[in-house]
């Protein structure tokens, strides 16, 4: 028991890991944007705080001399070290007191030093430092500071003689340069530290489903199984889409789709299913590219399978198998266009896989999937076919699936790996529930091995990983104005494909 808690505890770090890096991937911005701001914020502030000051100073020897008061009794080295360290000890004293303040009125018309100076011993040296805010003021509170002290202390502290040792220059630059160089990167590492707090706390509320444990949780239906994540080589110019008749793809992917397969049909044995209906919660969770692969899956085995476009706003299907002739579809078949079934069943070669795909979208897809015509089109699917695969567009986002639930038998319900919030996932499922469509099972799509509990993530020879430049434009509008009148016509090869 103990080990399995540890493994789940393992487990779900892993999990928590691949969150905060698909979510690093896309906030990155964030923890540099307030290292930016942060660091700004120092430097605006350094320089409003920032008050310059302007150093001066004088050294001078000390002599100490015979003195009641100081009782010195020679001129030795050790004597006037300390009547040096007396000097300065007592420099406060003596500038407060009234001699000095009077020496000071007298001869300088003010009692107060224009800058602040202090005095400190070395040996037998008293240096006299003064700091201004201007060089002048320094200067000149310096001036006044040397002149008044040897007067004042020789009457208060008794004999000492000062000679001049050193006098240091009017100042020209601020004695306390402005280096912002360690604050700024101090609070920049504070910025980057609350940006990665914040990515961590997305990562850590980010709940989406990562393995089939999650999706039976959610939806409470099987999982019929989990196709891996496949990448072609970026600078390989070979066929690059993700279907079983690719001679590039991977045996790992060619298999999950045939356990699919397996799996499926011992579902149909217990309740007999002909047309089965693929959706998904939004585009890009590949479900176009597991409609076409299970569909030539099944012919395989010798099976009638047809393979319907029912995405009426965009149709996909034939970019996918590459076929670029003009060719009818489902909308001139529910429009009377086109009355014979059979001159719009595109046959794939060396399979049993026939195809209803064509180039024309619908303005009004809904009132073309639910007029009367489309019951009839499906009756003749079924007597044509031992199993008809319809490829709709999703659920979590249109009502396309609902409009035609009435003619199908069942739905397998495709989830991306990572990708849809499971609040989503519930409300597309839920909305089918609604229709009492049967649920025939769900397929985890895109896995990888790291966040995947069955340790399912089969990826292929080194350097692979798949997709397949798809992009389903939801939300901005469908026709010509967006996407032409056809959708046959590839865009240009990215090394980046993301499946259908």
């Amino acid at each position: 028991m103990n080990e399995k808690a540890k493994q789940s505890s393992s487990f779900n770090l892993s999990i928590f890991w691949h969150n905060f890096v698909r979510v690093f991937s896309r906030l990155f911005w964030i923890p540099l944007l307030l290292c930016v701001l942060m660091a700004s914020y120092r430097i605006r502030m350094g320089k409003q705080n920032y008050v310059p000051y302007y150093e001066t100073f004088a050294v001078y020897r000390v002599s100490a001399q015979q003195s009641g008061s100081m009782d010195i009794n020679n001129l030795g080295f050790r004597l006037d070290s300390n009547a040096a360290l007396t000097l300065a000890n007592n420099y406060p004293y003596v500038m407060s007191s009234d001699y000095a303040k009077s020496l000071m009125l007298s001869t300088y018309s003010t009692d107060k030093l224009p800058s602040n100076v202090y005095c400190r011993a070395e040996a037998t040296l008293l240096i006299f430092i003064s700091r201004g805010s201007t060089p002048e003021r320094a200067h000149d509170g310096l001036l006044m500071a040397t002149d008044v002290f040897p007067k004042a202390g020789e009457e208060i502290l008794g004999t000492f003689r000062l000679d001049m040792f050193e006098e240091g220059p009017m100042p020209t630059q601020p004695a306390n340069y402005l280096s912002l160089v360690r604050p700024v990167i101090k609070w920049g590492l504070y910025g980057i530290i609350a940006g990665l707090s914040v990515i961590l706390l997305f990562a850590y509320l980010r709940k989406t489903v990562h393995n089939s444990e999650d999706l039976r949780e959610l939806l409470n239906i099987p999982c019929l199984g989990l196709l891996p994540q496949v990448r072609f080589k970026a600078r390989s110019k070979g066929d690059k889409t993700v279907l079983l008749t690719n001679a590039h793809l991977n045996e790992g992917y060619i298999e999950a789709v045939r356990s699919i397969r397996f799996q499926l049909l011992k579902e149909l044995e217990n309740q007999p299913a002909k047309v089965i209906m693929i959706n998904s919660t939004s585009p890009g969770e590949g479900k176009t590219t597991i409609s076409a692969n299970l569909a030539l899956a099944l012919a395989e085995q010798g099976n009638r399978v047809i393979l319907v476009d029912c995405d009426l706003r965009k149709q996909s299907l034939k970019d996918l198998f590459g076929i670029t002739t003009p060719t009818d579809g489902l909308v001139e078949l529910i429009a009377g266009k086109v009355t014979d079934l059979d001159a719009v069943l595109s046959p794939v070669e060396g399979s049993t896989l026939r195809l209803v795909c064509g180039d024309k979208i619908a303005q009004q897809p809904l009132n073309f999937l639910a007029s009367p015509r489309m019951k009839d089109i499906m009756k003749e699917l079924r007597d044509r076919a031992d199993y008809v695969i319809v490829d709709t567009a999703p659920s979590g986002l249109l009502s396309d699936a609902a409009s035609i639930s009435q003619w199908i038998d069942g739905v397998i319900f495709v989830v991306r790996q990572d990708y849809v919030s499971r609040t989503a996932i519930l409300d597309s499922a839920s909305s089918l529930n609604s229709m009492d469509i049967r649920f025939l099972g769900c397929i985890l799509n895109q896995t990888i091995h790291s966040t995947s509990a069955s340790g399912y993530g089969y990826t292929g020879r080194k350097g692979y990983g798949y997709g397949y430049g798809y992009g389903y434009g939801y939300g901005y509008g469908y026709g010509k104005s967006k996407y032409g009148s056809k959708y046959g016509e590839k865009d240009a090869e990215s090394t980046t494909h993301y499946q259908k």
